[in-house]
Formats: C-alpha cells, sequence, structure tokens
C-alpha cells in the first residue's frame, strides 16, 4: 500500500519529469552555419543581382506569400548594408549568374526557404519552423564566395521570422558571425 506522503512525492518527481522534457518542444530553439571564402569582404556600393525566391513548405504545404516576405527581408538586409540591388526572376545559380553577366552585376545572390511549416500555433498548440539558405556568386568567375544557413524550430509563427533569418544570413554573407545567443526572437 501507498503511503500518502510517497505519493505526492512521485507525482512530483513525474510532474517534473514531464516538465524537463517538455521544455525542449516548447522553447524556441536555432540552427545553421556559415561559410565565407577567405579573403573575400563584400564592397559597399556593389551591384547584386538578387534570385526570385519561392515561396517555403512543410508538412502543411506550400506556404503562399513566404517567398515574398522572405525576399523583401533580405532586400531590407542588403540595403541597409550599402548594396545596390537589381531584381531577377531566376531561381537556379546557372541562369543567375547568365543574368548577372548581361546586367554586369559584381555579385548574385541565391537565396531559398529550406522549411516553413505554419501549425496555427495559437490554437494548435504546435509551434512552427522556419529556415532560409544563401549562396553568394562572383558573377566574373563564377565561384561561390559565401554560403550561410539558419532554421528557427518551436516558434509562435513563421512570418515573425523573416526579418531575423535575412538578418542572421545576409550577416553571414558578410563575413559576420553566426553565433547568435539564445532562440528566434520570433
Amino acid at each position: 500500500m501507498i503511503r500518502f506522503d510517497r505519493g505526492i512525492g512521485l507525482f512530483r518527481t513525474l510532474l517534473a519529469l514531464f516538465a524537463a522534457a517538455s521544455c525542449g518542444c516548447i522553447l524556441s530553439k536555432q540552427s545553421g552555419a556559415g561559410a565565407v571564402q577567405p579573403g573575400f569582404s563584400a564592397p559597399v556600393g556593389a551591384v547584386w543581382l538578387l534570385g526570385r525566391i519561392p515561396d517555403g513548405s512543410g508538412k502543411d504545404g506550400t506556404m503562399v506569400g513566404s517567398g515574398g516576405l522572405v525576399q523583401t527581408s533580405i532586400r531590407a538586409e542588403l540595403l541597409r548594408r550599402g548594396v545596390q540591388i537589381l531584381p531577377s526572376d531566376a531561381l537556379e545559380a546557372g541562369p543567375l549568374l547568365e543574368e548577372a553577366k548581361a546586367k554586369n552585376a559584381a555579385y548574385a545572390l541565391l537565396v531559398r526557404i529550406t522549411v516553413w511549416t505554419d501549425n496555427a500555433t495559437e490554437w494548435s498548440g504546435r509551434r512552427d519552423q522556419a529556415g532560409v539558405a544563401a549562396e553568394l556568386y562572383q558573377v566574373s568567375s563564377g565561384t561561390l564566395l559565401a554560403s550561410a544557413n539558419r532554421t528557427a524550430f518551436g516558434v509562435k509563427h513563421p512570418d515573425r521570422c523573416a526579418p531575423w533569418l535575412a538578418e542572421v544570413v545576409v550577416g553571414a554573407v558578410f563575413g559576420e558571425s553566426l553565433n547568435v545567443e539564445g532562440g528566434p526572437p520570433c
């Protein structure tokens, strides 16, 4: 027979274990990496051709409008860093580089959404995720100069992450550290 005080202790222990296991699913997290060719630094005022960013998708299908949202956020980060941006409809590196040569752009930036899951967290309780990857090419040689990716897990809504993802990924392309403390602010 279980005594009353032992039952309370067991209940508290089980409650603490459940709470500890749940934290990994509730708290927002991030992961990602970035690499820049040694000696490369993006010059201020250079002309970059920015490829079109298609809408992202996840377990819940394609999220219409997510590509445009990320495109706007990436443009804002590039403009903040003094880059001149030319738009492109190209979705792959080959056509983007060809168009960049024709438009006399020094660099070509290809960005894609790696994951975009909107679980309607407000009513479902399931957290969302959003991820972006970028590749920067030197147009004259076709050389990959920098790449970066970042994914935010367990966020409240992926749309709110677009500016933060753009800031971190574009920063990495410029050689800034991707070591962002804590979870994403979205």
